[in-house]
Parts: structure tokens; sequence; C-alpha cells
């Protein structure tokens, strides 16, 4: 298992477009992803869970991801929650 620590660089946090994002990109991978804020646990996988954490900008959540890929997991889902996120999504063409 991977627990690491990342910071909401979303300016409007854990809406539904950010973790619409984040579950996107949990799918790509076997591993299964946690995140936790404020006593409160969600399913990365989940945009309904990860939405209603409300993690604020700024916000610092806690990555748990367990599997086979959970090295690759947590380093992508980390660079999303704390970089990604700050940028507007790619155009779908």
């Amino acid at each position: 298992m991977k627990t690491t620590n990342a910071k909401v660089s979303d300016p409007v946090g854990f809406h539904l477009r950010a973790a619409g994002r984040i579950v996107k990109l949990a799918k790509t991978f076997t591993s299964e992803v946690t995140v936790r804020f404020n006593g409160r646990v969600a399913n990365a996988k989940s945009i309904m869970g990860l939405a209603s954490l409300a993690a604020d900008h700024g916000s610092v959540v806690v990555l748990e991801v367990v599997g086979a890929d959970e090295d690759h997991a947590t380093e992508a889902l980390l660079h999303l929650i704390e970089v990604d996120l700050a940028q507007p999504e790619e155009p779908r063409g």
C-alpha cells in the first residue's frame, strides 16, 4: 500500500469537474484508490464520492493506493491533484 498527502490545486477544490478528472485517471489503473479528507473516505473511482469530500483549494487529502500498479497510480494521481487540476482541462479533439 502507498499512502501520500496531496494538496488540492484546483482553485475551486473538489467540485464535479475536478472529481471527474480524478475518476477518469483513477479508472486507468487496476489498483484500488481511496481519498480521505476531514474524517471522510471516498473511492477515487466514484465521482459523487470525491465531490462529497468537499475538499477546498489548498486542502490536504490523503491518497491510499493498493494494487499491482500502485507506484505509477500514486505518482500520476498526486501530480493530477497537486499540479494539473490548477490548469484547464485539455480540449477534446
